[in-house]
């Protein structure tokens, strides 16, 4: 059963128009079946409908997870060092501002960006100290955690006031 989402997740998602990705969580997390890759890449087409970029980054060059961010449709960035660095980059290549970006994190490394955007997001596989960084924690990892901020915010996007059944 559907419930209504609660107002200040509507407030901030509705106004997202980025979703920056720690893409480290796609590697060997066992849950990159076809169907969760489908609804996935189903839910980023939804996005980028939306007017919302998704693009994501990882600290190393790996097969796995350029895999899975080409499968999902993700635009992937590898061998990114200094996220603070990247996520400035990403801000002037996009002409965005911290408050039209969500970030779904899970490192420490993450948490100096996770305070600047407007809603930092943690996957489920991160540590206590990352997770009392966000505002939201996803109840999935890797691409999961992925299709579930999707969704949340298409949600925000499309039913402004919310929606109950």
């Amino acid at each position: 059963m559907f419930q209504k989402l609660r107002s200040d997740l509507l407030i901030r998602l509705g106004g997202i128009k980025a979703l920056l990705v720690n893409a480290e969580g796609f590697a060997g997390n066992g849950r990159t079946g076809n169907g969760i890759i489908a609804k996935g890449r189903n839910l980023i087409e939804s996005l980028s409908e939306a007017e919302v970029i998704c693009v994501a980054y990882s600290n190393s060059t790996s097969q796995e997870i350029s895999s899975v961010a080409e499968a999902l449709g993700i635009e992937l960035h590898q061998n990114v060092s200094d996220p603070h660095k990247f996520y400035s980059y990403i801000k002037d290549e996009y002409s965005l501002q911290d408050g039209d970006i969500a970030l779904i994190f899970r490192d420490c490394n993450d948490i100096k960006v996770a305070k600047m955007v407007n809603m930092p997001v943690a996957s489920s596989g991160a540590p206590l100290e990352v997770k009392s960084e966000a505002y939201y924690a996803c109840y999935h990892d890797g691409p999961c955690s992925v299709s579930e901020l999707a969704e949340l915010i298409i949600t925000a996007k499309t039913y402004p006031g919310g929606w109950s059944e």
